[in-house]
């Protein structure tokens, strides 16, 4: 009975600021599964080794991690969102004056768009901090996170599609036809199972292909609704 197993490729990539499409240096990639890693150059450039299904995690600077799932080894381009600063720049010049933009009062989208003032002294001067009027609404927040929450599994599901499609799976099992996509529709990882640190490719296939090949000529035809 075959056993799968590949060899380690490279992902190659570039990494962007989200709507900016600036290339960001100095990025960390890091690939969670091989425990490797790599800075990103001038350019936002980089490659790390990696194989089908290995995570891989950007850090930055000033912006938001990401994790990402590795489908295939094509070369792809990474986007990354800035993180969102409370307070903007205070420049002081050598007389001791503060730039006047700081006495306007600003909105943050962090709290809702709620007006911010700064906290000032008796004489008028500015004392530091500012003052917040805290809301809160947790059926928005919890709407909020659940959108959240499905865009990331429909983005993880897109992915499992991609790496369990036809073209994909019959590299790693020698099956065709009807008995192909009966092994796909019979085996296709759900969300949990796909994103877990113990998930591997070739030795996830490996172990439903022992099981499939135990079936009978009849059952092996059938396409189940049930994952393994």
């Amino acid at each position: 009975m075959a056993s799968f197993s590949y060899a380690q490729h490279a992902q190659e990539g570039v990494v962007f600021e989200n709507k900016t499409h600036v290339a960001l240096a100095g990025i960390t990639v890091e690939n969670l599964n091989g425990k490797y890693k790599t800075v990103t150059d001038k350019q936002g450039r980089f490659s790390l080794t990696a194989k089908i299904s290995d995570m891989l995690v950007l850090n930055g600077f000033g912006y938001k991690p990401d994790t990402v799932v590795v489908t295939d080894l094509h070369a792809r381009e990474f986007y990354m969102d800035p993180l969102q600063h409370l307070l903007n720049e205070v420049e002081i010049n050598g007389k001791g004056a503060v730039n006047e933009s700081i006495f306007k009062q600003r909105k943050d989208p962090d709290f809702h768009n709620q007006t911010m003032t700064y906290q000032r002294n008796k004489d008028g001067t500015v004392k530091g901090g500012i003052n917040l009027r805290i809301w809160s609404n947790k059926k928005t927040e919890n709407e909020a996170k659940k959108r959240e929450l499905e865009a990331k599994n429909d983005k993880i599901t897109a992915q499992i599609q991609q790496a369990f499609s036809k073209e994909s799976i019959e590299k790693y099992v020698p099956l065709k036809d009807q008995e192909l996509h009966s092994f796909i529709m019979r085996y296709s990882p759900d969300i949990e199972t796909f994103t877990s640190e113990e998930f591997n490719l070739a030795a996830y296939l490996n172990k439903c292909y022992k099981e499939f090949v135990k079936l009978s000529p009849e059952e092996r035809l059938k396409a189940s609704i049930f994952g393994n």
